[in-house]
């Protein structure tokens, strides 16, 4: 549904004195726009719920804590609200363009430049703490905990591919967790890394957004593991051949390329429940089942 067909986030839209000019973009949670030079308004899709938007400002509040951290911006909750059947927040505007629109422009130099930053940004974000002692969801409504690792990513697997259903029955959950290292400890991963929800400023980054359901305690090398694949998929449609050998390089680097195949498989049946995603649900296709999904 466009925005000029939605009559509610018309409604709210005037409520707060918004014109279309003010949206700022369109997520898989919200859209949001332009307050004024220091705030946005987000106004959440039909389908969020109030528990929901509580949990996201709990997170940001914690993760503020140790925001000093990082070398960039996160977002948090200012206030939630209610208008026209809407939840809507207000939260501080953060500096930059999401870098898919800086990709859509920049070239040779600078283009690698920017895409190293976005790689860089994906191992500083183990920095923001959340203390706790299991593996597993942050935002979900009915969270997986668990002592393992590994127990996490098969039954967050096997959650995901049942809610699929049968296009990948013969996927097993516990081969895809098995497939990947048991860390020493937990560590907060954003897990939604892709470059809509990273902000450039000038030729840096200037902000970390959309801090939502899919946040995590896991192993902290599945941030740039799953900030590679995202880049380097054809999700990312902005994304060249020399961006993903770079990228590929990046993580050889690191020593994480080993890691990189299981990664991607566990992360396609992650989001293999993404039906209504068409570009998502295709790239799930492809890593778990060596084809493409329906177009």
């Amino acid at each position: 549904m466009s925005i000029a067909d939605d009559a509610q986030l018309q409604q709210v839209m005037s409520r707060f004195g918004l014109s279309q000019d003010a949206l700022l973009g369109v997520g898989g949670e919200a859209c949001v726009f332009a307050l004024d030079r220091d705030r946005v308004v987000r106004v959440l899709h039909p389908e969020a719920t109030r528990p929901s938007v509580e949990r996201r400002a709990r997170l940001l509040d914690e993760l503020q804590r140790s925001a000093g951290a990082v070398p960039f911006a996160i977002p948090r909750v200012l206030e939630i609200t209610e208008a026209h059947g809407r939840l809507v927040t207000i939260e501080p505007r953060l500096a930059g363009r999401p870098l898919s629109h800086v990709l859509a422009e920049a070239t040779g130099a600078a283009r690698d430049h920017v895409l190293v930053r976005f790689l860089d940004c994906s191992t500083r974000l183990q920095a923001l703490r959340v203390q706790r002692g299991w593996y597993g969801d942050l935002g979900d409504a009915e969270p997986i905990r668990t002592r393992s690792l590994r127990v996490y990513l098969e039954q967050r697997a096997s959650k995901s591919l049942a809610r699929a259903g049968s296009a990948f029955a013969g996927i097993d959950p516990a081969a895809l967790a098995a497939a990947l290292p048991e860390p020493d400890r937990p560590s907060f991963v954003h897990l939604d890394l892709y470059p809509g929800n990273v902000l450039i400023d000038g030729q840096e980054v200037s902000a970390v957004v959309d801090f939502g359901g899919v946040a995590m305690l896991g192993d902290a090398r599945l941030e740039p593991l799953s900030a590679v694949s995202y880049l380097t998929s054809y999700i990312s449609r902005s994304a060249t051949d020399r961006d993903r050998g770079l990228a590929r390089e990046w993580l050889q680097e690191r020593g994480l390329d080993a890691m990189f195949a299981p990664a991607e498989r566990w992360l396609a049946a992650r989001w293999s429940f993404a039906r209504d995603d068409v570009l998502l649900h295709r790239w799930c296709h492809l890593v778990l089942l060596g084809q493409d999904g329906p177009a």
